[in-house]
């Protein structure tokens, strides 16, 4: 037995209805699980070189030793895969909550590995360690949301769902994947899913997996209970008059609930899904609807990511309002922005590539280039190569400018651990009651938790390099734990003088469960050993390093109007003074300096941003390095950390 895990991965071949299983073990004693372990069996397993609608490509569903532990908050999952989102196509991981992962678990599996393509379309059912291969004809059409309540109906409630809806059946470069909760994830993965013709995976188990010091996991609970009492809880967003309905395991930290409509229609409503239509909702109906939420719900149905949906709107608007776009040119009501009959048109258009929606669906870069002209140039608001709206803006945090640009898409848990502590001090600066975040704390935080005081600084670039690579590697060994970003890491408690959290719980809470002693450093060594990895798997890909370590030129020239929660735009300057970033740019020549020291702090060669062999080498990344050294994707030897 190995604690803290179930022990197997099973390997699925669509194409050839084969089914093998190979030990954890293997991955976890590097990887530990999660991300990492995905990430690992990627490079292993999937060719640099393919599309990501090719058979070839994998897609990889893992869990964490955390994983069916109550009170940990450990229930997310993972789902990882080359994505069509970005160009060139590149690995990308997508972060799901809710109960499947546990179930997974439970039904003796850490991870799935599934590749290949099915003649006609299929379910894969999974049962306490028994892997079938099912027809799905009758479901293949149907919307993401309705085939998971069919396939519960017909193998019983308890048994947990992830499926497609026909955004992903249509391969978009939108697709998301929806479970059990309502949990959905991003990353344009659902298409890959449809390319396999794989409309859903079905779990359902028994087993339970103990951990190897159960005396001293529930001693860490009690004490981070005791940490986290009366802490703020997140505002999710959830909507009005609805039951809570929290992933498997929860603290009951955030209000994930169920939104309650007029209509009596009900169903998770929260964070940036929960955002993305309001804006334009209550413009056109000049009042607060029930719009937004009926708009989210379309867009689970149909299986489309409203991460990429909200630029595509605003771009949308935008093209409109400069008469680039009219009605009758693109077969949508774009002079009904805001209305849900406007949604409706538009997502049954993408997710089914009809018309106007076939070059929709193919992300708003693609869109915007193919029209070109006036019409590229109206895409003028932050977004990700992945074409997801920019949240965080480095405009206004400076640290989430490395945490960009070295990610093609939007690496959102990195971008909280910087940005929720900016918004607890925001309520303090405003006067809020009860809000004790001060700057003093802000700075202490920032001294145990990224690196030096000046990180909490947001008037200059000293500080965020380190700040950066800090976040980073916390980030990632949390994402092999794994454990729920609304949570974790704690960086801040609110009953003790400083307000300064604890960065050893994670690697505590790993040693009791698993029964490896693990220190903090050490599980932060985990996270630079995947965020290696990943960094390789992408230079493989062809991401060339430097050329692509960049943001988006709007970030350079636009100066910053708002800021998400923060419309003032206030931060801590200097000796914690309150300032405002309002107006400010990312300027470049800073960018390019702390990119130089970042790439110092990680070992990397300055001038091109490569990895070295040695790098790698030290990461316990030989073979890696072997592989990237015959392909000549390495830093010379006297080019590496270079003053």
């Amino acid at each position: 037995m190995i604690y803290g895990y179930a022990g197997k991965i099973a390997k699925i071949d669509l194409s050839s209805g084969a089914v093998i299983e190979v030990p954890t073990q293997g991955y976890a004693a590097s990887f530990i699980g999660g991300q990492g372990m995905a990430s690992r069996l990627y490079w292993e397993d999937v060719p640099p070189d393919i599309h990501a609608f090719d058979p070839e490509n994998r897609l990889i569903f893992a869990t964490g030793p955390c994983a069916g532990f109550q009170g940990l908050s450990g229930a997310r999952w993972v789902v990882c895969g080359k994505s069509p989102a970005t160009s060139p196509h590149y690995f990308t991981h997508s972060n799901l909550g809710g109960s499947w992962g546990v179930e997974l678990k439970a039904a003796g599996f850490d991870g799935l590995l599934v590749n290949g393509r099915a003649e006609t379309p299929v379910c894969i059912l999974i049962e306490d360690g028994a892997v079938r291969i099912e027809s799905a004809s009758g479901l293949w059409g149907k919307g993401a949301v309705q085939a998971r309540q069919i396939l519960k109906s017909r193998h019983g409630s308890s048994h947990r769902v992830v499926a497609i809806g026909p955004a992903g059946e249509n391969m978009t470069a939108l697709a998301t994947l929806q479970a059990d909760n309502d949990s959905s994830g991003s990353g344009a993965l659902g298409g890959v899913m449809g390319s396999k013709r794989l409309k859903a995976i079905i779990v359902r188990g028994t087993g339970r997996v103990p951990a190897a010091r159960p005396a001293q996991l529930q001693e860490l609970l009690e004490h981070i209970a005791a940490l986290r009492k009366d802490f703020p809880r997140t505002d999710t967003g959830a909507g009005r008059g609805g039951t809570t309905d929290h992933c498997a395991g929860c603290t009951d930290e955030c209000t994930r609930g169920l939104y309650v409509a007029a209509d009596g229609s009900k169903g998770k409503f929260m964070c940036q899904s929960a955002a993305s239509y309001k804006e334009w909702a209550e413009k056109y109906y000049g009042k607060p609807t029930d719009v937004p939420f009926f708009a989210n719900r379309l867009a689970d149905d149909c299986g489309i990511s409203t991460k990429a949906v909200a630029p595509m709107v605003a771009w949308l608007d935008r093209c409109y309002r400069a008469g680039v776009l009219k009605d009758s040119d693109v077969g949508l009501p774009l002079s009904k922005i805001g209305s849900l009959e406007f949604m409706q048109v538009l997502l049954e258009n993408v997710a089914h590539r009809q018309g106007f929606g076939e070059l929709l669906s193919e992300g708003v870069h693609r869109a915007a280039a193919s029209i070109g002209g006036r019409a590229e140039e109206l895409l003028k608001d932050a977004v990700t190569g992945a074409g997801e709206q920019m949240s965080y803006v480095p405009k206004a945090y400076l640290t989430t400018g490395l945490l960009y640009a070295l990610n093609p898409r939007q690496p959102i848990q990195q971008l909280h651990e910087v940005s929720r502590l900016g918004m607890q001090w925001v309520q303090w600066a405003n006067g809020v009651p009860n809000a004790n975040l001060s700057s003093t704390a802000l700075r202490a935080i920032a001294g145990r938790f990224w690196g030096s005081e000046i990180a909490a600084d947001f008037s200059t670039y000293e500080g965020k390099a380190l700040a950066a690579k800090m976040v980073q590697d916390r980030q990632l060994a949390k994402d092999c734990l794994i454990l729920c970003d609304n949570v974790w890491p704690l960086t801040y408690v609110e009953h003790s003088d400083d307000h300064v959290g604890d960065p050893t719980l994670e690697s505590q809470v790993f040693s009791a469960i698993t029964g490896r002693d693990m220190s903090e450093e050490g599980l932060y060594r985990v996270g630079e050993r995947v965020f290696n990895l990943q960094r390789a798997i992408t230079s493989r890909e062809g991401r060339r390093g430097r050329l692509d370590d960049t943001l988006p030129e709007s970030c350079f020239t636009v100066p910053l109007e708002n800021e998400r929660l923060n419309p003032g735009c206030i931060f801590p300057g200097k000796n914690g003074e309150t300032i405002s970033r309002k107006g400010a740019l990312f300027e470049k020549d800073k960018f390019f300096a702390m990119r130089d020291e970042y790439y110092g702090l990680r070992g990397w060669d300055r001038e091109t941003g490569l990895q070295t062999q040695a790098g790698l080498e030290g990461q316990g990344l030989s073979d890696v390095a072997v592989d990237l050294a015959k392909r000549v994707m390495l830093a010379r030897p006297r080019e590496a950390n270079a003053e």
